[in-house]
């Protein structure tokens, strides 16, 4: 039988249920009791379900990563599990959850590149056993419980209102010192009173009355 593997593929060859080996691209002609399973090396992308984790102060967070990941050895992933990709996904999982137990949930979002580099670290050993290699592992999304967003949200507008109501303070203030001021001046410069009497009497406009058809 004919068999063509493209560039991205691998092929882990089985001859009467014994392993033979590796078959690299191109087109090739085996018996037919020679059994080829294929293999895609191809860079691939895996975001696990967002779980609830309980951080160390007690809190359910709710985390979602994304792992990039390509299989490295074709041998290992055919012989290593009957399904590696699920393998990946609990190993993933658990790493996530061991890094984010040890955390406050206040500390989760802040330190989402910290969070991945610990996931991925954790899950490189199980990854290689099941021959694959985890290139890169982000935290996609942290989402706190529905209490925590209201109490966060009110703070905002609390420090919001306090900003507000700071800066209405200072206008009084500056208002109130100038009043001062002005009261000073005119203790010191009595004659400046009489100026402003006398530029308010200038502004004084006295309307005629209209004529009647």
């Amino acid at each position: 039988m004919k068999h063509t593997l493209y560039p991205w593929e691998r092929a882990v060859q089985f001859d009467r249920g014994v392993l033979v080996g590796e078959v690299e691209p191109g087109q090739h002609k085996f018996p037919r009791h020679v059994v080829l399973h294929r293999v895609d090396l191809r860079p691939r992308t895996m975001t696990p379900a967002a779980q609830d984790v309980p951080t160390s102060d007690g809190v359910l967070v709710r985390v979602t990563v994304v792992v990039r990941w390509a299989v490295s050895s074709a041998t290992t992933f055919v012989v290593a599990s009957a399904r590696p990709e699920d393998e990946l996904y609990t190993a993933v999982q658990l790493a996530l959850r061991s890094a984010v137990v040890t955390r406050a949930h206040s500390a989760v979002d802040p330190e989402r590149e910290a969070v991945a580099a610990e996931v991925l670290a954790t899950v490189a050993a199980r990854a290689a056993e099941l021959g694959v290699t985890v290139a890169e592992v982000a935290v996609r999304d942290v989402v706190m419980p529905g209490e925590l967003r209201r109490a966060a949200l009110a703070e905002l507008v609390a420090a919001a209102e306090g900003r507000a109501a700071l800066e209405r303070a200072r206008g009084e203030t500056a208002a109130l010192r100038s009043l001062l001021n002005a009261a000073r001046l005119a203790e010191e410069h009595p004659a400046l009173l009489e100026l402003r009497a006398l530029q308010t009497a200038s502004t004084v406009v006295v309307d005629r009355p209209s004529r009647r058809s």
